[in-house]
């Protein structure tokens, strides 16, 4: 089972991904996050109304709380962005490479690191590189690729401090905390930037309902996963969902890369998965 639900994960954050950059290069990054996360909210609220996760009182467990979804609030940002102005077959398996975040936070806090990480990390760097340049010396087109990393580093770092705040919150609380963040900090950039409001026309409302539907079954997949199976098995299969998204964005969008910029993506990929390997 454990199979299975890492690869619904997979599934349902790579595909949402993919519906997420559609919706956000038509109505702009900043109006696609404050309709995602309203879609999201409503799931999460959902959930837990089903759940009836308890709440810590008042204090400092709080204040964690919020610190650390701060580097969830920066990554997402940095990551719709990165969607709507980078080639998605880019700058998404450099924003997965967060796993090798985690696993040198992790490394400098102490823990013991295998070969295959330090192989996995080593694999991401190089891949990094590559995407980043365009055949021979031209370089290629870098847009989103500095979000991109900026996606990695936060996600990293909020990856690796995560836990403890789940441990006190449950499941369901602290995406919930996030997603309220992220949409106030899209309220206040559509009022600083007086970004106009877009014609949503059905079909981009549907693909934005539809992202967040699949990135709530992701997460709860994934947390079902690693509380029933082995979470090195769960977590080395929802690791590929970029590549789900690089596959979607080559068939649908047509995006076309040069042979040494695939070479990186499947660097980036097959890294992130050793990273996630115990």
């Amino acid at each position: 089972m454990g199979i299975i639900y890492g690869l619904i994960a997979a599934l349902g954050w790579g595909t949402g991904d993919f519906l997420i950059t559609r919706a956000s290069r038509q109505i702009g990054w900043q109006w696609t996050i404050v309709c995602s996360q309203l879609c999201g909210i409503v799931a999460i609220g959902l959930v837990l109304g089903v759940r009836y996760d308890p709440l810590p009182p008042p204090g400092l467990a709080w204040l964690v709380a919020i610190a650390v979804n701060l580097l969830n609030l920066t990554g997402t940002l940095l990551l719709y962005r990165a969607f709507a102005i980078g080639t998605l077959a880019i700058v998404s398996p450099i924003s997965a490479s967060f796993a090798a975040v985690t696993a040198v936070l992790a490394f400098l806090d102490g823990e013991q690191i295998g070969l295959l990480t330090l192989a996995g990390t080593g694999l991401v760097i190089v891949g990094v590189m590559t995407v980043s340049r365009g055949p021979g010396k031209v370089r290629a087109d870098l847009r989103g690729v500095p979000e991109a990393i900026g996606v990695a580093l936060s996600f990293g770092f909020f990856f690796w401090l995560v836990g403890d705040v789940t441990a006190t919150f449950g499941i369901a609380w602290p995406v919930l905390i996030g997603r309220v963040l992220t949409l106030l900090a899209g309220i206040v950039i559509i009022l600083i930037v007086r970004h106009p409001i877009p014609r949503l026309s059905g079909q981009y409302l549907g693909l934005i309902i539809a992202a967040s539907a699949l990135d709530t079954v992701a997460f709860l997949s994934f947390n079902t996963g690693i509380a029933t199976a082995y979470v090195s098995v769960v977590t080395a299969l929802a690791s590929i969902f970029s590549a789900v998204t690089v596959v979607l964005a080559w068939l649908i969008l047509r995006e076309r890369l040069a042979h040494s910029q695939w070479v990186g993506v499947a660097g980036i990929l097959v890294g992130v998965l050793l990273v996630s390997l115990p």
